[in-house]
């Protein structure tokens, strides 16, 4: 059921996310953004300029955005009807818990 909602979502959204939007895209993998970042720095150091990164770990970011925020977001990306319905469902109440060597 996530995978039909995701994808009706995707479709939706396709035409709104920026060209540089990569990670959770069709063809446009994190590999590829890698890649890409990659060849611009090695360009940017073979002309001579100097690069400074910053690396961040996002991966748990979905975990900590406030969900009211998000479902406000899917609103205003024009989600709306059943979809919001079941995502709204889907993200109400939750709870999480973690489970170390039986103890929770």
């Amino acid at each position: 059921m996530e995978r039909l909602i995701r994808d009706k979502i995707m479709r939706h959204m396709g035409k709104k996310y920026s060209h540089s939007q990569y990670g959770f895209r069709n063809k446009r993998s994190t590999v590829l953004q890698l890649l890409k970042v990659l060849d611009q720095w090695t360009e940017l150091l073979d002309d001579g300029n100097c690069l400074d990164v910053l690396y961040l770990d996002l991966s748990k970011a979905f975990d900590t955005v406030p969900h009211c925020r998000l479902l406000n977001k899917l609103q205003a990306y024009g989600i709306k009807g059943k979809i919001l319905e079941w995502v709204t469902d889907f993200l109400t109440n939750r709870r999480q818990r973690v489970s170390i060597n039986g103890c929770m």
